[in-house]
């Protein structure tokens, strides 16, 4: 009987701190890999917005005999849905229809 206990083999407790420390390295990576994915997510769905704003500008100009929207509030209304800013926002030059962005650090 006693011999039968002694050739069961258990986890140490070195083992196992081992494991949990592999364990922790891979989740520190995968976090920050997710991170950095949902900024580009972010941003790209912004560069997207912009260039639904653009077409929608260029539309209106046709439709519109040579005339630009007034206000950036008018183009933004012309994009269905209207576009929700993830990192920055528009801008918006009604003298040549420029839709142009602007990235703000630390926002996304």
């Amino acid at each position: 009987m006693l011999r039968h206990l002694r050739s069961e083999r258990g986890v140490t407790l070195v083992e196992l701190m081992v494991v949990v420390a592999i364990i922790a390295i891979i989740a520190a990576i995968a976090v920050t890999i997710f991170q950095d994915l949902q900024k580009k997510a972010k941003l790209g769905a912004d560069q997207g917005s912009v260039g639904a704003m653009r077409s929608a500008v260029a539309l209106y100009y046709g439709k519109n005999n040579g005339l630009f929207p007034a206000t950036e509030g008018a183009v933004e209304s012309l994009t269905t849905p209207a576009p929700q800013w993830n990192c920055g926002g528009p801008s918006y030059d009604a003298t040549n229809g420029k839709v142009t962005y602007t990235f703000t650090v630390g926002t996304c």
